[in-house]
């Protein structure tokens, strides 16, 4: 029987991704739902409200359901990843650091 060995380049690991889809958070009697997904770029986190579409001005509120999230895995959000406003969404490029 032969042995298959793999090289693999050193570089980034995984982002590791949810458990199964978007992952329920609770902050100050809101709730949220955070949804990290890879990209070709990395990884992109996209945080909505559980009753309806977020505005514009919750951008803060998102950030701290997303640091929720990773905290949840042992780490923080990328202090680079930046939010932007898409369709009652706030997306974070880059996910956990």
């Amino acid at each position: 029987m032969a042995l298959l060995t793999a090289c693999v380049a050193p570089g980034k690991s995984p982002m590791p991704l949810a458990a199964s889809g978007p992952v329920a958070i609770d902050l100050n009697g809101s709730g949220y739902l955070v949804d990290l997904q890879p990209t070709p770029a990395g990884a992109q986190m996209t945080v909505s409200a559980e009753t309806g579409a977020m505005a514009m001005d919750q951008g803060l509120a998102a950030k701290r359901a997303a640091d929720a999230f990773c905290a949840g895995r042992g780490s923080q959000v990328k202090a680079s990843a930046l939010g932007r406003f898409v369709a009652g969404t706030w997306v974070f490029n880059g996910g956990c650091a």
